[in-house]
């Protein structure tokens, strides 16, 4: 079984689209959403039907925790992105997110969108204190999460942590084996704001059968996408940093 992981989408529509291409060209059977597919970006009506079409599984990020609860982030301009997002959603889309959860369990395969500790603070797993914390608050081998926009690979074995670096080769890709007897914490990366100074989308494929996990990325049109951050009202700064794969808010 193959599945196709994908966080971060940020209502952008062109390397949503890009990422789907690819996954279905590397035999995707299934489809696992981390959350956040809104803000930031400048198509959310498109990717959250993209959503309700096509996930087996999804989880509530915060940015659909602030589009349905405005005063999260408590920044104006974050607010005005959020009133304008929900200018572009419909009562069928708004339908789909009110019930997101915050953690989903899909055959066995836990899913987070910032961590499976206190799911609803929002913590960032970065570090391997962090991940110590996060290994102690799910069961099972695999727990996929977001947040960070970087792909990042921990491996818990015998008690001891350790971080996989998430390096692509000239194929964009990079493979790393799920072993058995280890449990693993796995971001796949942004698909629509990525922040590791690499602008190209990121997701993961998951092969069941191969025990394998390929982190890809993927190019798209970015001037195009960048163009449309305008429509949310954010300044033109979100725009540069897309092309620049940094992030535009200093996270």
């Amino acid at each position: 079984m193959r599945v196709a992981i994908l966080s971060d989408i940020h209502a952008n529509m062109e390397a949503l689209a890009a990422v789907l291409a690819d996954a279905r060209a590397h035999s995707a059977e299934h489809y696992l959403c981390l959350g956040d597919t809104i803000g930031f970006n400048g198509d959310p009506a498109a990717c959250v039907e993209q959503a309700m079409r096509l996930f087996d599984a999804g989880v509530r990020g915060n940015h659909e925790q602030a589009l349905l609860h405005r005063g999260l982030f408590g920044v104006p301009l974050y607010t005005a992105m959020m009133d304008r997002t929900a200018a572009m959603l419909s009562a069928e889309h708004l339908a789909y997110i009110r019930p997101l959860p915050l953690r989903v369990v899909w055959q066995g395969i836990t899913l987070v969108h910032a961590s499976p500790v206190q799911e609803e603070e929002w913590k960032r797993i970065g570090t391997i204190p962090a991940a110590r914390e996060a290994f102690a608050a799910f069961e099972g081998q695999l727990c996929f999460f977001g947040h960070t926009h970087r792909a990042t690979v921990f491996k818990e074995e015998n008690e001891s942590i350790g971080i996989i670096p998430a390096v692509y080769g000239d194929n964009n890709t990079c493979t790393v084996e799920i072993e058995d007897g280890c449990r693993y914490l796995i971001n796949p990366g942004s698909v629509g704001q990525p922040r590791d100074y690499n602008w190209k989308a990121a997701y993961a494929v998951l092969d069941t059968d191969a025990c394998t996990l390929s982190l890809r990325r993927v190019e798209y049109d970015v001037d195009v996408a960048a163009a449309k951050i305008c429509h949310t009202g954010l300044p033109d700064s979100f725009a540069e940093a897309l092309k620049k794969g940094v992030t535009p808010t200093g996270d």
